[in-house]
C-alpha cells in the first residue's frame, strides 16, 4: 500500500499557485471565465495552503485528466489497458505499479516527491511499464524478471544528494524500462546530419 500522507494535505507551494492561475487566465481568454469571477478564483488560490485546495478553482472549467494538479489517489495500475500519469501529480515514498497485459506509463518529470528515496515495487505480466524520470535522479534497478526485460537508459548523477528511485517487484514476460526525458534535436545537429547524407 501507499504510504505517506494524502497528496490533497501535502503544502502548496508558490509554482503549484501559478500554475492554477495560468489555466484561469486560458479559462478568461477563450471567454469560460469573466474578470469578476478570475478575480475572485484568484484570491482563492493565493490563499490555499495545501494542495487539495486548488483543483476548486478549475473543476468546472477542466476535466480531471487535464487538471494542473493530478491528485488522484487510485493505484496506477494498466489492467488490459493503457494508464499514464504525467504532470505535477504526487509520488509517495512507497508507490507500487502494476501493469498486467497493458501498459503503464509514468512521466515523473514535473512530479512531486514526498521524500528524496521512492521505492517502486512493479509488477509486470505479458505488460509493459515506462517510467520517465527528469535529469539528475539516481535509479537503482532491482527486483527479478522471468523472460522478460527490466533496463534503465538514466546516467548516474554527478552530484551526491540526488533523489533516488528505487524500482523492485517482479516481471514475466513483461518489459520495465526507465528512460531519461528525450532530449530536443536541434538545428545543427540537423545540419550536420543532413550533410553527412550528401
Amino acid at each position: 500500500m501507499n504510504d505517506g500522507p494524502s497528496p490533497a494535505r501535502l503544502r502548496a507551494s508558490n509554482a503549484d499557485r501559478e500554475r492554477v492561475v495560468e489555466a484561469l487566465r486560458a479559462a478568461v481568454a477563450d471567454g469560460r471565465l469573466d474578470l469578476a469571477e478570475f478575480e475572485e478564483r484568484v484570491e482563492a488560490v493565493y490563499r490555499a495552503r495545501t494542495l487539495g485546495e486548488l483543483p476548486g478553482a478549475l473543476a468546472d472549467l477542466l476535466p480531471p485528466d487535464r487538471q494542473p494538479l493530478q491528485l488522484d489517489e487510485r493505484p496506477l495500475m494498466a489492467l488490459f489497458t493503457t494508464l499514464r500519469r504525467a504532470g505535477r501529480w504526487v509520488v509517495r515514498p512507497t508507490e507500487p505499479a502494476a501493469a498486467v497485459g497493458g501498459t503503464l506509463d509514468l512521466d515523473m518529470r514535473e512530479a512531486l516527491l514526498v521524500r528524496g528515496h521512492v521505492r517502486m515495487p512493479v509488477l509486470c505480466v505479458f505488460g509493459r511499464v515506462l517510467i520517465t524520470v527528469p535529469e539528475g535522479v539516481e535509479v537503482r534497478m532491482r527486483g527479478r524478471s522471468v523472460l522478460g526485460r527490466r533496463t534503465t537508459a538514466v546516467r548516474p548523477p554527478r552530484r551526491d544528494g540526488a533523489p533516488v528511485l528505487e524500482i523492485t517487484g517482479f516481471s514475466l514476460l513483461g518489459t520495465v524500462r526507465v528512460r531519461p526525458p528525450r532530449r530536443p534535436r536541434g538545428r545543427l545537429s540537423w545540419r550536420r546530419r543532413r550533410a553527412a547524407l550528401e
